[in-house]
């Protein structure tokens, strides 16, 4: 059934739903996200979520039952992000995290990580650590790896973990190595939304250094929520173990294929060209907000994050508020540091989501001046008209997804291609 049939149909037989649907679109089509997780996904991968492959599910107990959809998805991103192995059959960024540590840690190991990240992840009686603060130094916002060494050494953890959340700067991935294997710790790097500006060598790999490596396929990848481990070839078989023993044994094959999907795409020049301009925009969002005379920290970005400090006197969450009203999305966090008495509250922005619309850098730093002048502005029903307006003529005729970043397909046989086609759409694929 044709996509416009199918709507038509829909709005007849569930209004109520269709309403929703029809809200959602609008709502993705006039705002502009800032947020670090929104992005769209992929028009192939949006169409093999749907397709024939989600009547179908991989019911495997044991590692020998991989489906080959799982076993093409497996080696396309252990390619792409040149690892030993790799899992992809976790349905979470949050439930990858707990596998890596059920997997490597027991109940009351020490663990040290960077502003105490996946702790949040951590339920449950056999998931009690003890996690270790480390992180950015009050006056430099920078690690002191000397510290971090010597912090290892005093608290001997089983497990170091690093994450980029709140950090717009590349981080010397060899030197938590070097601080791990000192202390016969293993080091975990989480990427985060890094992870498709990592795949396309836009930004150095932490895949070499790290003995696990997680991420999300969606976010930069332009892939579905999902979570995917790499890891080196001597924890496959006890990172396969807790991945079964946690209970994921079941994954969708249309799930899979868009997986697959997006680790292919992730290989073309046009991903490639994506990644650049996410980081270009990034540049270029920052410049806005400081020739507003707003304050951004950890200047000069150098992935897809920028920071900016918020006004003593002012409140993220209202802030956000606010600019959601002109039709903004944006994130408030606070800034952590090795000091607990001192962090900063900030405005954590990305690009990846404005790039996928085709914004360009002088668009991202029109809007990064808007911001931070709306910072020193009245904040009243004018100023928020003024950044609705701005927003209303950059996106209103933008896709959620540009075709810009779609792959450019060489010469193929049509003939045949068309055949395959026109017999999948006889039987109602």
């Amino acid at each position: 059934m044709a996509d416009k049939k199918l709507l038509k149909n829909l709005s007849i037989f569930d209004p109520e739903l269709f309403a929703l649907l029809k809200e959602s679109h609008t709502k993705q089509q006039s705002m502009l996200s800032l947020m670090p997780t929104a992005n769209a996904i992929s028009p192939f991968s949006t169409y093999l979520m749907s397709s024939a492959f989600a009547s179908e599910f991989l019911d495997h107990h044991f590692k020998e039952h991989h489906g080959r959809l799982e076993k093409l998805a497996e080696r396309r991103f252990r390619e792409l992000f040149k690892a030993d192995h790799a899992i992809v059959r976790v349905e979470s960024h949050a439930a990858a995290s707990r596998v890596v540590l059920q997997a490597l840690c027991e109940k009351g190991d020490n663990i040290l990580s960077f502003n105490l990240r996946k702790k949040e992840h951590c339920t449950g009686e056999s998931m009690q650590y003890n996690f270790i603060k480390f992180a950015l130094e009050p006056d430099t916002l920078e690690i002191d790896f000397d510290k971090l060494l010597a912090k290892a050494k005093e608290c001997k953890p089983k497990l170091i973990i690093y994450s980029p959340t709140n950090y717009p700067k590349n981080i010397d991935c060899l030197k938590l190595h070097d601080i791990a294997r000192t202390v016969e710790a293993k080091l975990y790097v989480d990427i985060g939304q890094n992870a498709g500006l990592i795949a396309a060598g836009t930004l150095p790999s932490p895949v070499p250094y790290a003995d696990v490596v997680t991420f999300a396929a969606n976010d930069a990848l332009h892939g579905p929520q999902s979570g995917i481990i790499l890891c080196k070839k001597e924890l496959a078989d006890i990172l396969d173990r807790a991945v079964i023993n946690t209970g994921h044994f079941n994954l969708k094959k249309n799930m899979l294929a868009a997986f697959a999907m997006v680790a292919k795409e992730a290989l073309t020049d046009e991903y490639k060209a994506y990644t650049e301009e996410v980081i270009l925009n990034a540049k270029a969002l920052e410049e806005g907000i400081k020739n507003a005379n707003a304050e951004t920290l950890l200047s000069p970005t150098e992935n897809h994050l920028v920071l900016v400090k918020i006004p003593d006197d002012q409140d993220g969450e209202t802030l956000a508020a606010k600019f959601a009203e002109a039709d903004l999305l944006v994130k408030p966090e606070r800034l952590l540091t090795t000091d607990d008495n001192i962090s900063f509250p900030i405005l954590r922005l990305s690009t990846l989501s404005a790039t996928t619309r085709a914004l360009t850098p002088k668009e991202m730093e029109e809007v990064g001046w808007h911001i931070g002048a709306f910072l020193h502005s009245p904040q009243d029903k004018e100023s928020i008209k003024a950044i609705a307006r701005m927003i209303k003529r950059m996106v209103e005729s933008l896709p959620i997804f540009a075709e810009d970043w779609l792959p450019e397909l060489e010469s193929i046989d049509h003939g045949k291609a068309d055949m395959a086609i026109n017999a999948m759409i006889h039987f109602g694929v």
